[in-house]
């Protein structure tokens, strides 16, 4: 017990301290906003990888998925030969643990970025943010993981039962995962001469979304828009009002055809499609080259770890690098709709509104996949992104 209770203290008020007092020195330094800004988010990126393992590894060792289980029992009911109480148990508690130091740092570095970018968001909005975020993945994990165990309880467990089964639920986590997003985000319909606004400007573009929707933005000077949308007919935009204040409509012109940019690319099954192909691959090694035997001798880390390997591998070097080229693909879509000088101002106004450092380093845009702001005007204004094509028609 008094083990449990120190573990869930330190993930509740380590990351907090710590990075706390780092927010307070890059504060209290001379660099330019955007410089020390861009520190606090590179120390966030690694915090946002290392502490949830941290976390579940904590979890592991002192045996705490056990303790929700005996409370639970096994008198629920079964789906697909799974004990649905047992699994929703596991799940909230794994990913409960293993947001509270996401909560911790997040908590810890926000008085720090409140100050720099002059914002008025409470902590209960940054507290929401986090717990929205881990909730969407939460849900997309336990449906293809549960997905995976209905099918094996079903089906069997051959190579090519989980290889195929690994590829139709990535598929179907990847079709969920924007709406999810959407679902678990605070927003309201877009109403009004803003929505007006909105729908013209997708109209010149050749897009008719299902429906328009806000986010709330202006507190945490968050300029920033999405379309969910990998089934047509169900695409849907969302905007910050800060976006919808910062740009002119030119620019929001821009910033729009970008984002359906993504869409007419097929961007997002890309990513699904490198999904199954590495954790695929992964699959495979496993069986074939009897890494399980990893298991065998170090039980539950010798699977999770090697695990987390490879996920940092995909996550950073194999999605990190196809995600940039989309977002330079993205963008010559925008330059060839809506004009190479809107979007290059586009990209400048969101710079300034997010306080985006405009130089950032190789690994940093791998872990936020999204190349630097210089890098993609240079882009734009060489030509090299492919903007001097002839314009793309959208399709739905």
């Amino acid at each position: 017990m008094f083990a449990t209770i120190a573990f869930v203290l330190a993930l509740a008020l380590g990351p907090f301290v710590a990075f706390r007092a780092y927010a307070r020195r890059v504060e209290a330094t001379d660099a330019p906003v955007e410089d020390r800004l861009h520190r606090l988010r590179r120390v966030q990126q690694a915090g946002g990888f290392v502490l949830p393992i941290a976390a579940v590894i904590g979890l592991h060792f002192l045996e705490l998925i056990g303790r929700p289980n005996a409370v639970v029992g096994s008198a629920g009911p079964e789906l697909f030969g799974i004990d649905v109480l047992e699994f929703v148990a596991i799940t909230v508690v794994s990913f409960g643990v293993a947001t509270l130091p996401l909560l911790s740092m997040a908590l810890g570095t926000y008085p720090a970025v409140s100050s720099l970018r002059d914002t008025s968001a409470s902590a209960w909005r940054i507290v929401k943010g986090v717990l929205a975020a881990m909730a969407a993945v939460a849900v997309t994990v336990a449906v293809s993981i549960g997905g995976l165990l209905a099918l094996v309880s079903t089906v069997g467990s051959s190579l090519s039962v989980l290889v195929g089964g690994f590829a139709v639920l990535i598929a179907a986590s990847y079709g969920l995962s924007p709406y999810l997003i959407a679902v678990f985000q605070d927003r309201v319909p877009l109403e009004g001469a803003d929505r007006e606004r909105v729908e013209r400007l997708c109209t010149e573009l050749g897009y008719r979304p299902r429906s328009l929707y806000l986010f709330e933005g202006g507190s945490t000077k968050t300029a920033n828009a999405l379309v969910a949308g990998t089934v047509p007919g169900f695409r849907y935009v969302f905007l910050t009002d800060y976006l919808l204040e910062a740009c002119d409509d030119d620019e929001l012109r821009a910033i729009l055809a970008h984002e359906f940019g993504h869409v007419a690319g097929r961007h997002l099954w890309q990513r699904g499609l490198l999904a199954v192909a590495v954790f695929g691959g992964w699959t495979v090694a496993v069986e074939i080259l009897g890494v399980g035997i990893l298991e065998d001798r170090f039980g539950f880390l010798g699977i999770f770890l090697p695990l987390m390997a490879v996920f940092g591998l995909y996550q950073v070097v194999f999605l990190g690098g196809l995600a940039r080229w989309q977002e330079f693909r993205a963008d010559a879509y925008a330059a060839r709709r809506a004009g190479r000088d809107a979007t290059i101002a586009a990209l400048e106004t969101l710079a300034d509104a997010n306080d985006t450092r405009r130089d950032a380093g190789l690994l940093y845009s791998l872990a936020t996949q999204h190349p630097p702001i210089d890098d993609r005007l240079e882009a734009i204004r060489d030509g090299s992104d492919g903007a001097d094509r002839s314009p793309v028609t959208p399709t739905e």
